[in-house]
């Protein structure tokens, strides 16, 4: 892949990083991948420990949720902290707490019987840890790659999360049962302490300085989303794709059991049908969708993700429903690869932090209060109709990027980063 050719401030290019950037490349990867891993660990092995140490559904349920709240409350400020701190040593941080705090939580699930107060503390912490992450690391690629590189290396980010969704769950609960909480989280600790080794061998990725009158306040990112419309408009798209992602599988796990009466394992394998569209968008179709034409590309991902979810509610055949969710899970990864892309091509490099941090704590408001209604509402009028509620959502984001058009350019916005 090509270097960078984004110039800084004042045409002065940032200097060349010391390894070729292919090989930069492959330590990003490699390290979210471990990070990836982790999470995927975590989002399993932490509720079935909580549950079996407190015997509690509502301490497993509150501590779960605390995780999740910094993503709503607090990316705003996580986001300006991006935009004024090197990016590198933050993820790098970001990852060795992540380490403690679960090895913290190990003992407290082992040995401290799982007493509330510390559990919704401690996942509090790593859910400062996640936000942290996550928004140093979308700031972080675009001033590591060339602009026309950044669909792919996306890609490869969003393949890594599809593979650790296929094997991280399956290993913490094998961790979980043969070994107990202390080696499943001592495991968890382990990824992302390899992921904190591999960023270290990164260059630093020092924020573009504000030039004079510009927003240096936490809401400069929201207010930027606000009144550019590329950037509305794709936070639009983003919406639609969590409000999916958090939604689709509990309604086709109901209908399975209750309207098909489906063995777990079949439900299993229609499932994890999901991991292999993924795979194949991410490291096969994304590298052919990179056109300055998103909003159009956009229309059509999302056509196809509510089509595959009415898809589920028509077949009842294991064969045809596991299709339908490969389908959509394929078109849910090409979408976000293609938010992900064009987010880091449109926003400026001084704003980048804070613009990703409003657009998360927005689409995790969606995917909180759709996770929360779609039970009720699947209790209220069973599983089809709410799969077709789905799938007719769909139509006005559709139309709103179909009638949109790219302003804006392909390539990143120039910055004043400096990678050292």
């Amino acid at each position: 892949m090509a270097e960078s050719t984004a110039q800084g401030a004042g045409g002065v290019t940032p200097p060349a990083p010391a390894a070729p950037t292919h090989t930069l490349l492959r330590y990003f990867i490699g390290a979210r991948a471990l990070s990836i891993v982790g999470d995927r660990v975590a989002d399993v092995a932490l509720p079935l420990a909580v549950l079996a140490a407190s015997g509690s559904a509502f301490t497993a349920g509150l501590v779960g949720a605390a995780g999740q709240l910094p993503q709503v409350i607090g990316a705003l400020h996580v986001g300006a902290l991006v935009d004024r701190r090197e990016r590198r040593s933050l993820m790098v941080a970001a990852d060795i707490v992540r380490a403690v705090a679960f090895v913290a939580i190990g003992l407290e699930a082992a040995f401290g019987g799982a007493r509330l107060i510390p559990l919704v503390l401690l996942s509090l912490l790593t859910g400062i840890a996640d936000a942290v992450f996550n928004t140093a690391a979308g700031s972080y690629i675009p001033r590591l790659v060339s602009g026309q590189d950044l669909m792919r290396a996306n890609g490869y980010v969003e393949g890594s999360d599809a593979a650790a969704t296929l094997a991280g769950p399956a290993a913490a609960g094998w961790l979980l049962q043969a070994f107990g909480p202390m080696i499943a989280f001592a495991t968890n600790t382990v990824s992302f302490l390899g992921s904190a080794l591999l960023l270290a061998r990164l260059p630093k990725n020092k924020p573009s300085a504000e030039g004079p009158g510009e927003d240096e306040s936490v809401l400069a990112g929201l207010r930027l989303i606000r009144r550019d419309r590329a950037q509305t408009v794709l936070l639009a798209g983003a919406c639609y794709m969590h409000l999916l992602a958090a939604t689709a599988f509990l309604p086709l796990m109901v209908r399975a059991e209750k309207e098909l009466d489906f063995a777990p394992s079949t439900t299993g394998l229609i499932v994890s049908a999901a991991g292999i569209g993924g795979l194949v968008s991410s490291f096969v179709l994304a590298r052919y969708c990179d056109t300055p034409r998103w909003p159009k590309l956009l229309a059509s991902v999302l056509a196809v993700n509510g089509g595959a979810v009415g898809l589920l509610a028509l077949f009842d055949a294991p064969l045809w429903l596991a299709t339908a969710v490969l389908v959509l899970d394929g078109a849910s990864a090409l979408a976000f690869i293609v938010v992900a892309t064009t987010r880091q091509r449109i926003t400026p490099d001084a704003v980048r932090g804070r613009v990703l941090a409003a657009s998360s704590a927005a689409t995790a408001t969606v995917r909180l209060v759709a996770t929360v209604s779609t039970g009720a509402l699947i209790d209220l009028v069973g599983p089809r109709p709410v799969m077709v509620v789905l799938a007719a959502l769909a139509l006005p984001f559709v139309l709103l990027l179909a009638m949109s058009r790219s302003t804006h350019p392909t390539e990143p916005h120039s910055a004043a980063t400096e990678m050292t």
